[in-house]
């Protein structure tokens, strides 16, 4: 069984709650495969068959054990400050990095195609193992036999899960049935506004179907009742789980309102990761600064 280290920081409400950006719930579960499968069909319309498919496929397979490798060998060689509760956003940030050079159009097709063959099987390989951290440390968790919590995008969805899944008190019939509509409201805009936009892009649909499938955005405002609901039992409560699934589901509104999710989501991730890091050079140095100047 794949060994589970909880070392880092995270935001679990309360003891043995599951722990965001490692253990996967069962929506989340499905959600990542979803997304996964349609990534890996998107790869299959990106191959240029009419040209020289062998050549470009080559080129990938490369790239793709070269990345594989590359991500194996930096986890390892991390193992000891994720052990020390490095935290989950600096490695989030680290690791995820690499993927810019996809919108910042850098490097060639095959080495694009390998980057987002790795990515979208290593959801499904998230979703095979049970781990819930960032897709591109899924096979180095594998390897390694060590789950560290690493946030992702994907995060967003196992928050919101687990927020509406807790269970309230007796006395709280009436909030018990007011997270009903709430859950369902939440599901309905991460699949409408998230999962779709996957499906849209398939080539094999007919002409205009893509964008006949997505909705209007002010739809997604609707993300907004759950959002106070979870405000009002995490303040209630005092359950800080239940309140960054709120913060979260009211930051997330305006992104699918610009029906720009992933890649808002990405570009989360990697700068709140590299804020985080540079904060923490920051703090190393200015201790370090202090250190040389005691007597």
């Amino acid at each position: 069984m794949t060994r589970t280290d909880a070392t880092t920081s995270t935001a679990a409400g309360t003891a043995g709650a599951p722990v965001i950006g490692r253990d996967l719930p069962p929506l989340g579960r499905a959600f990542r495969i979803v997304a996964g499968v349609c990534g890996l069909l998107l790869l299959g319309f990106r191959i240029p068959w009419n040209g020289d498919p062998g050549a470009h496929l080559g080129m990938a397979s490369l790239y793709l054990v070269l990345i594989a490798a590359a991500y194996v060998g930096v986890f390892g060689l991390a193992r000891g400050p994720l052990s020390r509760g490095l935290g989950p956003w600096i490695p989030a940030g680290v690791l995820q990095a690499p993927v810019l050079i996809y919108p910042f159009g850098l490097g060639s097709g095959p080495l694009h195609d390998a980057l987002a063959a790795y990515t979208a099987g290593s959801l499904l390989l998230n979703a095979a193992i049970g781990y819930a951290g960032l897709e591109v440390a899924a096979l180095p968790s594998l390897v390694w036999r060590r789950r560290y919590a690493i946030y992702s995008p994907f995060n967003a969805v196992d928050l919101a899960e687990t927020a509406l899944a807790r269970r309230t008190g007796d006395r709280d019939g009436a909030l018990r049935w007011a997270r009903v509509p709430a859950a369902l409201a939440t599901a309905f805009v991460f699949v409408a506004f998230w999962l779709v936009d996957y499906v849209a892009f398939m080539p094999f649909l007919p002409e205009g179907a893509g964008e006949a499938m997505r909705l209007p955005g002010a739809l997604a405002w609707v993300l907004l009742a759950p959002a106070a609901l979870l405000a009002w039992e995490a303040r209630r409560r005092r359950d800080r789980l239940t309140g960054a699934a709120a913060l979260v589901l009211a930051l997330l509104t305006p992104m699918f309102v610009v029906d720009m999710v992933p890649e808002v989501l990405w570009m989360a991730v990697i700068g709140g990761g590299l804020v985080a890091a540079v904060a923490a050079a920051v703090r190393w140095a200015a201790g370090a600064r202090r250190a040389r100047r005691a007597p």
